[in-house]
């Protein structure tokens, strides 16, 4: 529990710097600025979905295997180059869109290219350093990278209001985690002898990336094909308020849920390998009552501080946004249980199930744009539909590892918070 409790912290310390510069951009820029940081952070997603967080997953469950080390060794050379090109591009692409009096916004966002390559430099001591249990070490890293993003970027957006502030906070965090986890790596033991039949160089780890990096993509493009037709069918402006709301709403739960599966997937991986499958189910279940226990309690708390805290804070440009937070808050629940199975298949090697019903996801994201050009509610409804729809087809890819308990579960806190939101909006 002491583990889960440190991974939750190093998974909420960025998402709160990050809603931190959110919401004070959000106070000093109007909505349509806030939707050209939307459309970096779109980018930014992207590249490191596909790449670092792929790459991560991957190199959990195959540890200290010759061919895992060597994979980590030449993707770190990859995300680098080639996340950092498709970066540039996104701010060429800003540049070139945008009038003339926002292009030097458009520029200030240029640090953003330097993120993959800060989080390529740390990704091998970070994957170590989870597979050790050194959570608290590596809550203790998040902690000073993201105070010290925020000392340097809060005072740059006050005193300039630029956007580079955004931009000096996920590069400056990036870059200060990997050097930290580098550091407190190097003093770990290696592998010892015993632990030898692990490093047959016999792994198809990139075979495995591949089906998780697809997997990942398409799991981007179910959370942000919604995001990307609201931007080109609605304008900046309400990008910008959809954006805001769904980055509120999501942040305090996605990363504790996304902390209790990072403590799990090493644990399911284990198991896999020394043939308890059995045990596989039991493990998800425990874990899966923890978490949405987890995502309740931060919908309650980010439902109750939208309204007492930010709304007399924001503008009333900002009114329909925050009137979304109860509702997508509810959308972490089934969530929760889709990425716990997705652990599930990764453990078992069997990720080839899971990115055809990514793809159902990204189909179903469609008609979320295309309903919020008129009813902001009613398509933050379809959200929890969409993910519910998913949860149920992953249970089903997983068979007979399935935690179906979880997911009756998690339906379970979706049909009640729309039972209290119908009866405190009636």
């Amino acid at each position: 529990m002491i583990h889960l409790a440190w991974a939750i912290l190093e998974r909420i310390l960025p998402r709160v710097a990050s809603a931190l510069i959110m919401l004070v951009l959000a106070a000093r820029l109007t909505p349509s600025l806030v939707g050209m940081y939307a459309w970096m952070v779109l980018a930014l997603t992207l590249v490191q979905t596909v790449g670092d967080t792929a790459a991560r997953q991957t190199a959990v469950v195959h540890g200290d295997t010759e061919a895992g080390e060597r994979f980590v060794r030449r993707f770190r050379v990859w995300s680098a180059l080639i996340g950092g090109a498709a970066l540039a591009v996104t701010v060429g692409a800003l540049v070139l869109t945008h009038l003339a009096e926002d292009r030097w916004q458009a520029i200030a966002l240029a640090p953003f290219v330097l993120v993959p390559a800060a989080s390529a430099v740390g990704i091998d001591a970070l994957v170590r350093l989870q597979r050790a249990g050194r959570w608290k070490e590596i809550a203790s890293h998040q902690a000073w990278s993201s105070t010290g993003s925020l000392l340097c970027s809060v005072p740059t957006l006050l005193a300039t209001g630029s956007l580079l502030a955004s931009a000096l906070q996920a590069m400056l965090a990036e870059a200060g985690f990997a050097l930290l986890n580098r550091r407190r790596a190097a003093r770990l033991p290696r592998a010892s002898a015993a632990d030898a039949h692990s490093r047959e160089p016999t792994v198809n780890v990139l075979g495995d990336y591949l089906h998780t990096a697809l997997f990942s993509l398409l799991g981007w493009g179910q959370g942000q094909t919604d995001r990307l037709s609201i931007g080109a069918l609605a304008g900046g402006a309400r990008l910008g308020q959809y954006a805001f709301a769904m980055s509120l709403s999501r942040s305090i739960g996605d990363a504790a849920a996304l902390a209790a599966i990072n403590v799990l997937r090493p644990v399911l991986a284990e198991a896999a390998r020394d043939g308890r499958g059995s045990e596989i189910v039991a493990l998800t279940e425990a874990s899966l009552r923890r978490s949405l226990v987890l995502a309740v309690v931060a919908a309650m708390a980010t439902s109750i501080g939208a309204e007492l805290v930010l709304g007399p804070f924001l503008a009333d440009d900002w009114d329909p946004a925050l009137a979304l937070v109860p509702v997508l808050t509810l959308s972490v629940a089934p969530s929760v249980v889709a990425w716990s199975v997705t652990a599930v298949l990764q453990a078992e090697s069997r990720m080839r199930w899971a990115s055809p019903i990514k793809a159902v996801g990204v189909l179903l994201s469609l008609p979320v744009g295309v309903v919020a050009l008129h009813d902001l509610q009613l398509a933050a409804w379809l959200v929890n539909a969409r993910e519910l729809v998913v949860m149920a087809l992953l249970l089903l890819a997983a068979r007979h590892r399935a935690p179906w308990r979880g997911g009756l579960l998690a339906l379970g806190v979706v049909v009640a918070g729309a039972a209290v939101s119908q009866v405190t909006r009636g």
